[in-house]
């Protein structure tokens, strides 16, 4: 199997090929499209189709490209060129009829590491061992790339029942648990912070109204 891990962006667009037989990895070819920062943004678009083009068009045996899903960006302007650039992409592979898979960083870092919080020290030496490279990457898109190409060999399914009703089974991958599980220690993360800042808030307003008094 050869596998297209793709770091979306629209500044730079992080790629990384590698090929997966018999529980061996092999690089194929990695590297970063870059577009002109100061260039007319449909330009740089039209950059990014073309390069990707070049690249599939060399590796014409690539099987399935693994993307990076979109997560939320405070820069609603940012957010928005990213999501135009990976329509790009998305649209690019899907004419060569390229299966696409998206995994979120978590699930990346999870595949890599074993942990979804994994630090970039953590992931880069993880990727020199199952790639077997001497150095990495330059660029961090280049090793994310890499990354989500190799979370995808990780991606297995297993079904887990309904609680609800045994007769239904819900089908989930492994790592979409670890996801599910990760966003929850999130919430309660951000309630238990909420919960603490709504304390503090209420403990300044007591202590003006004593002053006051």
């Amino acid at each position: 199997m050869v596998i297209l891990g793709i770091d979306p962006g629209f500044g730079r667009i992080g790629y990384g090929i590698i090929s997966f037989n018999n529980n061996q990895y092999k690089v194929v070819e990695y590297g970063c499209i870059t577009t002109p920062e100061n260039s007319y943004f449909p330009k740089r678009l039209n950059k990014i189709e073309e390069d990707l083009e070049s690249i599939l068009l060399r590796h014409r045996n690539i099987d399935v490209a693994s993307i990076e899903d979109l997560y939320f960006n405070t820069n609603t302007t940012t957010a928005i060129k990213v999501a135009q650039a990976r329509g790009v992409i998305l649209n690019t592979l899907s004419k060569h009829n390229i299966d696409i898979y998206e995994y979120t960083p978590i699930q990346a870092k999870q595949a890599i590491v074993g942990y979804g919080r994994a630090n970039k020290h953590q992931v880069m030496e993880m990727l020199k061992r199952f790639l077997k490279l001497e150095n990495m990457p330059k660029l961090d898109d280049t090793a994310d790339a890499l990354a989500l190409a190799i979370c995808h060999t990780q991606y297995k399914r297993y079904v887990e029942f309904d609680g609800t009703d045994k007769s239904k089974k819900k089908t989930y991958t492994k790592l979409e648990q670890i996801y599910i599980q990760e966003s929850q220690k999130d919430k309660e993360l951000a309630k238990k912070r909420d919960s603490m800042i709504k304390k503090a808030l209420e403990k300044e307003k007591m202590q003006r109204s004593m002053k006051r008094s």
